[in-house]
C-alpha cells in the first residue's frame, strides 16, 4: 500500500512539473486516433458535448485543443489561423476553415482500469476498453463578422485540416434549398438579404464519396461603403480615412499613419453640411461597434436618440470609428479600436480638416468623445492648437472619459492572463487579454496593470513582495502617456464640458474586499477548476484578489495547476474596484465568449455584474485629492467649465434624460446665444406634406422663399414678412425632391425638401 501511494505521489510530481501530456505518453499505443483529450486542459468541453453551431471563436479553441492533444502533432500551430485572418482582412474576404478528425477521452470511471508506473506514467491494467471515441467534423469562418451584407467566402487549401478522411469540397446552404459549391482554393460571393446573424448549413463531401452536415454562424452588419474621394465627404455611407500625420508607438520601429472610417448623418432640415457635430468612438477591442452602433450610443429614455434630436435642429452628425485594418504591403493587423491614443487622434485631426474644408457657412464644430474617445478628442484638439492648426471647434464634450486613468480589477487581470497564457491556453481568455489588457490603449490608460506585477521572466505569475502589491501601471506605457497628457493640458480655445457616469456623492460599486466569485468549474468528468475572486481591499490593507486551482481526477482530485495574486490599497484611499465611477457591465464580455462553455459558466457565477471602470475622479479630472471616494461638491476644482455628475453610479457611457438635457443645452443654447439670428437656425419640417411648416426660435427679418426642382427650374416664390415661432404655407406641388432657398438681409440658406 505504501509503495502504491509512493508511485501515485511520484506520478503527481512528474505530472505537475513536466505538464499533463507526459503522464499519458504510454497510452499512445492503446489509442486508435492518437488524439487523447485528457493530455490537455479542455475549455471547449468537447469530450462532454460537441457544439451544434460552430463560430470563429469556438472553432479556434477546439482546433488548438485537438492540435495539442495529438500525439503525432499532425496539425500546424494555431498561429496559422491568425495569419490567414490577416490576409483575409486585407482582401475583405471570409475564409472558411475545415477540421475533420476523431479523438478519444477517458471517462472518470475508466481510471480504475489504469495505474501509474514508477515514472508517473499511466498504464492499462485490464483488457477492457479505456477510451471513448468521438468524431468531429466542423466548418467555421475565421472572421465571425462581415461589415457588409455582401460576403465573399473562400476555402483556402491550407485551412483544410484533417487527421481522418479529407474533404474534397463543401456545399453552403446560404438560402433555404439553394446550395453553392465551394472547392479547394475557390471563392464565392453571396449577398444576404438582411443584416444580422445567419446560420449556414454546410455539407462536407469526403474523398471516399461519403458526406456529412454541420452548421456555422456568421454575422453581417449591412454597412455600405463609399469610394475614397479625397476630401469629398459623402453622406449615408461609410468612408475610409487615413491620417496625414504618422505616430511611432512604443516598441515600433518606425512611425505609421492611422486609419479610420466615418459616416456623415446630415441634418433633416436643409441637408447641407453646415453645423458639424463629430462623435468619436472609444475603447473597442476587436472593433465590435460599427458607425451605426456608435451613433446609437446617444440613445436615451425610451428609444430616443440625441443625435436624431440634434439633426432635427439642423445639426450634422459625423461618426468616427477606428476599425481593424492591415497595414499596406504587410500582414500586420491593427486593432484600431485599441491602438495608440495618439495615432487615433491624428486620424481625428485629418477628419476635422476634411470637415472644415467642406462645410458651408461659418458655424464652428462640436466634438463629443465618449470613453476613450474623449481622450482622443482632447489630444487632437490640443495638438492642433499647439501646432498652429485650426480646429474651428467651439465645444468639446468629454463623456465619462478616463482623464486620470481607467480600471479593470487586478484580480480579473491575473485570472484572465493565467487562464489564457498559462497551461490552460484558453483562446477566449487570450483574446480578452490581448484586446482589453495588452493593447496599446489599455496599457496607456489602466491605473493598475498586471504587467507591472509580474515576476521577472514569468508571463503569468505575480510578485508577492509587499512592495509590489500597490497599484502599478504598465511599465513604460502608463506614466509616459499620463505625463504627456498632463503636459499638454486641455484645449484652450474651446468650451470644455464633461459628463460623468460615476456618482458624485461617494456611492460605491460594491464594497472593498467583496467576494466576487467562489466557484468550482467541472470542465469534464476528470478535470475541474476552483476559482476565487475578490475586489481590492480597504485603504492600507492587503488581500488575495485571485486564485486559480486546476485539478485532475487521479483516483481522487489532485491540484496540478495553481496561481494567485495579492493586492494592497494605498494609505489615502480604498481600492479601485469599488470606487464611485462609471460601471463596467460584465455582461458585455459575454458577446465575445458566448460559445466558450467555461466562460459562460464563469459569467453565470459572478456575484456582482459591475465594477468601477472610470472613477468619477478621473472622468472629471479632479487632481485636488487622491481619494477616489471623496464626494464632488461645488468647491471641487476641475478643468471643465461645466459638468454633470449623477447621484448614483451608472453604466459607463449611459445617456440619461438628465445628462442628455445638460449636453443638449450646452450644444444648442450656447450656439444660439452666440449666433447672429441668421437664417441658418430656421427649422423646416421634412418631409413636407400639404403645407410647408417653418419654425424660427427668434425673430427673423422678412425673407424671400424660392422653391426649385432639382434641375433648377423655379416652381414658386413667396415673400414672408418678419416672424417668430411657427408658420405654415400651403404647398401644392407633386411628390419629389426640391430645393428651398431662404434669403434676406442676413444672408441665404438652402434646404433639401422632400414632398411626401
Amino acid at each position: 500500500m505504501i509503495q502504491k501511494l509512493l508511485i501515485i505521489v511520484l506520478g503527481i510530481f512528474t505530472f505537475s512539473l513536466q505538464a499533463q501530456d507526459k503522464s499519458f505518453d504510454l497510452l499512445q499505443s492503446n489509442s486508435k486516433t492518437h488524439i487523447l483529450m485528457d493530455r490537455i486542459w479542455s475549455s471547449s468541453k468537447i469530450s462532454e458535448q460537441l457544439p451544434t453551431v460552430y463560430t470563429a471563436v469556438n472553432f479556434a479553441q477546439i482546433y488548438t485543443e485537438i492540435q495539442r492533444a495529438d500525439f503525432d502533432q499532425r496539425l500546424p500551430n494555431v498561429s496559422v489561423l491568425d495569419t490567414q485572418k490577416a490576409i483575409a482582412l486585407a482582401k475583405q474576404e471570409i475564409p472558411l476553415a475545415v477540421l475533420t478528425t476523431a479523438f478519444e477521452y477517458i471517462p472518470q470511471a475508466n481510471y480504475a482500469a489504469l495505474e501509474k508506473n514508477a515514472n508517473g506514467q499511466w498504464l492499462t491494467t485490464k483488457a477492457q476498453p479505456v477510451f471513448n471515441t468521438q468524431t468531429l467534423n466542423c466548418v467555421a469562418p475565421l472572421l465571425g463578422t462581415s461589415r457588409t451584407n455582401s460576403v465573399t467566402f473562400t476555402l483556402p487549401d491550407n485551412l483544410l485540416f484533417s487527421t481522418t478522411e479529407r474533404v474534397s469540397f463543401i456545399q453552403l446552404e446560404l438560402e433555404k434549398g439553394k446550395l453553392l459549391t465551394l472547392g479547394k482554393g475557390q471563392k464565392t460571393t453571396h449577398v444576404f438579404s438582411k443584416a444580422g446573424e445567419h446560420l449556414v448549413k454546410v455539407r462536407l463531401h469526403f474523398s471516399d464519396g461519403t458526406q456529412t452536415q454541420t452548421t456555422f454562424s456568421i454575422v453581417t452588419e449591412g454597412q455600405i461603403y463609399g469610394k475614397t474621394n479625397g476630401f469629398t465627404v459623402v453622406p449615408n455611407v461609410v468612408n475610409s480615412i487615413t491620417s496625414t500625420l504618422a505616430y511611432q508607438g512604443l516598441g515600433e520601429t518606425t512611425a505609421f499613419t492611422g486609419q479610420g472610417e466615418y459616416e456623415l448623418y446630415l441634418d433633416t432640415t436643409n441637408g447641407i453640411l453646415d453645423k458639424p457635430i463629430i462623435l468619436v468612438d472609444g475603447f473597442d477591442p476587436g472593433d465590435t461597434r460599427n458607425t451605426a452602433a456608435i451613433y446609437n450610443q446617444l440613445v436615451y429614455g425610451t428609444g430616443q436618440n440625441m443625435a436624431d434630436d440634434l439633426r432635427l435642429l439642423g445639426y450634422d452628425v459625423i461618426v468616427l470609428n477606428f476599425p481593424n485594418y492591415v497595414r499596406p504591403n504587410t500582414t500586420t493587423t491593427v486593432d484600431g479600436g485599441v491602438d495608440f491614443i495618439q495615432r487615433n487622434a491624428f486620424v481625428l485631426i485629418e477628419l476635422i480638416n476634411q470637415i472644415n474644408a467642406q462645410k458651408v457657412g461659418n458655424l464652428q464644430n462640436v466634438v463629443i468623445g465618449p470613453s476613450m474617445g474623449g481622450l482622443i478628442s482632447r489630444y487632437a484638439l490640443r495638438y492642433m492648437e499647439m501646432n498652429g492648426l485650426n480646429h474651428d471647434t467651439r465645444l468639446y464634450l468629454s463623456f465619462d472619459s478616463p482623464h486620470l486613468g481607467a480600471n479593470v480589477p487586478i484580480g480579473f487581470q491575473h485570472l484572465f492572463n493565467y487562464m489564457g497564457f498559462g497551461p490552460l491556453n484558453d483562446l477566449t481568455m487570450q483574446a480578452l487579454v490581448n484586446g482589453m489588457l495588452k493593447s496599446p490603449a489599455a496599457r496607456q490608460m489602466l491605473i493598475d496593470h498586471f504587467e507591472g506585477h509580474l515576476l521577472n521572466n514569468s508571463a503569468t505569475e505575480f510578485n508577492t513582495n509587499a512592495a509590489s502589491l500597490l497599484p502599478t501601471g504598465c511599465p513604460n506605457y502608463r506614466d509616459a502617456f499620463q505625463n504627456e497628457l498632463n503636459t499638454m493640458g486641455f484645449p484652450t480655445t474651446t468650451r470644455n464640458i464633461a459628463i460623468a457616469n460615476g456618482a458624485g456623492n461617494g456611492s460605491m460599486n460594491g464594497s472593498p474586499n467583496m467576494l466576487v466569485m467562489n466557484h468550482t468549474f467541472n470542465t469534464s468528468s476528470t478535470q475541474r477548476a476552483i476559482i476565487t475572486l475578490r475586489f481590492t481591499p480597504a485603504a492600507n490593507t492587503t488581500n488575495e484578489v485571485s486564485r486559480f486551482k486546476g485539478q485532475q481526477w487521479l483516483l481522487f482530485w489532485i491540484t496540478f495547476y495553481e496561481s494567485f495574486a495579492n493586492s494592497k490599497a494605498p494609505t489615502f484611499t480604498d481600492g479601485l474596484d469599488t470606487a464611485p465611477g462609471g460601471r463596467f457591465d460584465m455582461a458585455g464580455l459575454s458577446t465575445g465568449g458566448v460559445s466558450n462553455p467555461l466562460f459562460v459558466e464563469f459569467m453565470n457565477n459572478l456575484q456582482t455584474q459591475y465594477f468601477d471602470f472610470i472613477p468619477t475622479r478621473s472622468s472629471l479630472s479632479i487632481t485636488s485629492t487622491n481619494n477616489l471616494y471623496a464626494p464632488v461638491s461645488s468647491n471641487t476644482s476641475t478643468p471643465f467649465a461645466a459638468y454633470y455628475v449623477p447621484a448614483s453610479n451608472e453604466n459607463h457611457v449611459t445617456l440619461t434624460q438628465e445628462n442628455m438635457l445638460f449636453a443638449y443645452n450646452e450644444i444648442v443654447q450656447t450656439q444660439l446665444q452666440n449666433s447672429n439670428h441668421s437664417l441658418a437656425h430656421i427649422q423646416i419640417k421634412n418631409p413636407a406634406g400639404d403645407a410647408l411648416e417653418i419654425y424660427a426660435p427668434y425673430a427673423i427679418p422678412s425673407m424671400t422663399l424660392t422653391l426649385t426642382d432639382v434641375s433648377g427650374k423655379v416652381i414658386w416664390t413667396e415673400n414672408q414678412p418678419n416672424f417668430i415661432g411657427n408658420i405654415s404655407i400651403p404647398l401644392h406641388v407633386q411628390r419629389g425632391m426640391y430645393l428651398l432657398t431662404l434669403q434676406n438681409e442676413t444672408g441665404k440658406t438652402v434646404f433639401k425638401l422632400i414632398k411626401s
